[in-house]
Parts: structure tokens; C-alpha cells; sequence
């Protein structure tokens, strides 16, 4: 059972409040972790170590990394026992890191990250859209896997709490409104070093760090007020309601363009 103890009135101005009163907020959160740190026996494990991908280069517009196809199936059961499956051919760069995070979180590379990274992009990595798990799963569970998998390939847990941060905030995202894509990449880099900060000096636990995610996601939300709906006031309700099973609700949604030159948007007034 998940309670927050966060919230009343003074949620509604965050950008205003204190650091003391974030960090109040997030340790709010009493849930156990469950996780590949804490129950490694309940499944944790790859069927194949090390990554073997095919030696078949494949370069993505405006991507730093060189793409590989992977040479064979790959599964990863998490700490529940669910079955997450990268299929033979998943193109994966080693990192799912967002490139505005590089240098914050730091190299996004290392052999004890591949495996996780080959997994999280069969469900939501660029040149895998056509791929038959893209979207497959909740996209909040899908970064909750990518740190279990970091876990499990043998990454310290501050080094996989960051990189599972880091994909939360700049990551994909889907059927929600919630979307961070349009929120200005200095602000969502401020986000970030307060996460970093927040994960070195408090050693949070997992449901802790999405509590801390959550607050900061609200203020960044607020740069989209008025963009078709409130997913701030939305967001806020659930923070203040929860207490259910599931650790993260969603409803689904109609997806509006985004128009990244309002000249490319016709309805726009600013574009006669």
C-alpha cells in the first residue's frame, strides 16, 4: 500500500517552495520497495549475458551512438516475475539515456548497462516503432524495468537511481498527458541536478525517488497549463488521493500534434 503524505494547498505553488519542503514531501512515501535491488530471488535474471548483437552498424539521424541489431531474442524477468522481451533485430545503441542528460548522469555506456538499455528500446527506442513490443506496456513500467534491469546487469544502485531518473524526466512517453517533451531542456536539466543532488545525499528508496520525480514533475507541468487540459491539477489530485495498489495511475488520451515551429501549425494565429 503507497501513502504519500503530501499535500494540501501549499502543493499548488511548488515553484515556490523550499528545498526542505520537497525533500519533506517525497520521504512522505512509506511503501517497501520491491524491486531487483531489494528481492533479487523473485526472478532478476536475463537469458542471455553477455549482449550479442549482430555486427551491423546502423547510424540515426542526430543519435551520437551507432545502432546494433540484436542477434537473438532477449528476455528479462523483473522482481514480480513479469516478462519483458527484446525481439532479435531490436536496434539498440547501449544507452537510453537522454543526450540532454549526458552531462549530468555521465557516460551513458558500460557493459553492465547494454542489456537493460536492449530492453527498454524494443519498448520505446527510435528505430524500433515498427518493432512488435514498441509500446507494449505502460510507459512507467517500462523505465521501473529499465532500472531493474540495470540492477540486475550489475550497475551500483545510486548510478541505475540516476539513469532511471534520467529517463523519466527527458524520456519517452506515451498515452498520457503528462508529456515533459515540451518543457524547455534548461529546465528540465535544472530537474535533474536536483535529482542527482536529492539521490546522493538522501539515499532514497525507490518509491521515495518516484515521490521526488512527481513533485518535480508537477512544477515542470506547469510550463504546459493551457496546452489542452490540466495535467497539473490532474497530477496533484492523484498525489493527494493516493492510496491504492498500483504505484503509478494513468488515463488514457487523444494525441494532439506538437508543432515545434508554430509556423507549421495552422491553427496558430501568431503563423498568419
Amino acid at each position: 500500500m503507497i501513502r504519500i503524505a503530501l499535500l494540501g494547498a501549499a502543493v499548488l505553488s511548488l515553484s515556490g517552495c523550499d528545498p526542505a519542503t520537497v525533500l519533506q514531501k517525497a520521504n512522505a512515501v512509506d511503501a517497501p520497495e520491491y524491486s531487483c535491488f531489494t528481492k533479487p530471488s523473485g526472478g532478476c535474471s536475463f537469458d542471455q549475458t553477455p549482449l550479442r548483437v549482430e555486427p551491423v552498424p546502423t547510424q540515426i539521424q542526430r543519435r551520437p551512438y551507432q545502432f546494433f541489431p540484436t542477434a537473438q531474442t532477449l528476455n528479462f524477468v523483473d522482481a514480480g516475475g513479469r516478462n519483458w522481451q527484446a525481439p532479435r533485430g531490436t536496434l539498440t545503441d547501449g544507452a537510453s539515456i537522454p543526450e540532454i542528460f549526458t552531462t549530468i548522469v555521465g557516460s551513458p555506456t558500460a557493459p553492465e548497462y547494454v542489456s537493460a538499455a536492449a530492453v527498454h528500446d524494443a519498448y520505446c527506442g527510435i528505430g524500433n516503432e515498427t518493432g512488435a513490443r514498441f509500446h507494449d506496456a505502460r510507459w512507467q513500467d517500462v523505465h521501473h524495468m529499465f532500472y531493474n534491469g540495470l540492477i540486475v546487469g550489475g550497475t551500483p544502485q545510486f548510478r541505475a537511481q540516476l539513469m532511471y531518473a534520467a529517463v523519466w524526466l527527458g524520456g519517452p512517453r506515451w498515452e498520457t498527458t503528462r508529456r515533459l517533451d515540451q518543457v524547455d531542456v534548461r529546465q528540465k536539466q535544472w530537474a535533474m541536478q536536483r535529482t542527482k543532488s536529492y539521490i546522493a545525499q538522501r539515499k532514497p528508496t525507490l518509491p521515495q525517488l518516484d515521490g521526488y520525480l512527481r513533485v518535480l514533475e508537477i512544477e515542470l507541468l506547469e510550463h504546459r497549463e493551457g496546452k489542452g487540459g490540466s495535467p497539473k491539477e490532474e497530477l496533484i489530485k492523484e498525489i493527494e488521493d493516493l492510496n491504492v495498489e498500483t504505484p503509478y495511475i494513468d488515463t488514457p488520451y487523444v494525441e494532439e500534434p506538437y508543432f515545434e515551429d508554430p509556423y507549421d501549425n495552422p491553427n496558430d494565429p501568431s503563423a498568419i
